[in-house]
């Protein structure tokens, strides 16, 4: 299980992402000891005190415990600070991808329309035009999916902070992760990113109107969309690698009949 070395300038920012990730990916079994200090270092090429700065990092997002001369261990997975946006985004590169995808959806759902009816009444000017800027950066893009991510994450970003609650700025790091995470699901959507542009179309035109009840409606098609296109992205790649694998069982058979 090895790890690259980390060579940036946030090193401490470096562990915490490649240590985290294989931990939530599996890296670990649950209450299997984690390798000690000296190992870490020498695995990352680090020092103790970033190593340890790191480490911490991990533990206030309830990956990890660390006790006296027990080491580290994992956490289980109840315990994880579930809607911390690293732990979103690393959930997202390995498990049970149906199941995540169903979770966040189902918090997408509850959040985003609710963010889009509040946004309808409380909009700023600026905050419009900055809307109509993103969704035309979006209408830009085509269907090149990476340019397509920023202004679709920087649109839904705009419409929690025009809420204009605390609370809810705090949600948007959390939307955005979840967000970026579903977009990079649906990849391999067979329709591609455009078909949603008269969805978020419906979204900007109705909180432009200051109709609540048409944002919130509207939202939720975008979600719903979304999670269709992540449900069809994940089918498709499960079919191309069924074909490749019926394949190679069938290539092993002709080569038994053809065994002496």
């Amino acid at each position: 299980m090895g790890l690259p070395p980390i060579r940036a300038r946030s090193l401490v920012d470096r562990v915490v992402q490649a240590v985290g990730q294989e931990i939530v990916c599996g890296g670990f079994a649950l209450g299997e000891p984690l390798p000690n200090e000296t190992e870490w270092c020498e695995r990352l090429r680090v020092s103790r005190s970033v190593l340890r700065e790191a480490l911490r990092v991990l533990v206030s997002k309830n990956l990890i415990v660390i006790r006296a001369r027990a080491g580290g261990r994992v956490r289980e997975m109840a315990a994880w600070n579930h809607l911390d946006p690293d732990i979103l985004a690393w959930r997202g590169h390995g498990g049970d991808q149906r199941t995540f995808a169903k979770e966040l959806f189902e918090l997408r759902r509850v959040v985003e329309p609710a963010a889009a009816s509040l946004a309808a009444t409380r909009i700023t000017p600026a905050q419009l035009r900055e809307l109509h800027l993103a969704y035309e950066e979006m209408v830009a893009a085509g269907e090149d999916t990476e340019q397509f991510f920023a202004p679709d994450v920087r649109f839904h970003r705009i419409i929690a902070n025009a809420v204009g609650n605390s609370l809810f700025r705090s949600l948007a790091d959390m939307v955005t992760a979840a967000l970026d995470v579903t977009l990079r699901m649906a990849l391999d959507a067979p329709r591609g990113q455009q078909q949603s542009l008269p969805l978020h179309r419906d979204v900007l035109d109705a909180i432009a109107r200051r109709d609540s009840a048409a944002a919130s409606a509207a939202m939720l098609r975008v979600v719903d969309g979304s999670e269709r296109d992540v449900a069809e992205a994940l089918s498709a790649r499960t079919a191309k690698r069924v074909p490749g694998a019926r394949r190679g069982v069938r290539t092993a058979k002709r080569l038994a009949r053809r065994a002496p």
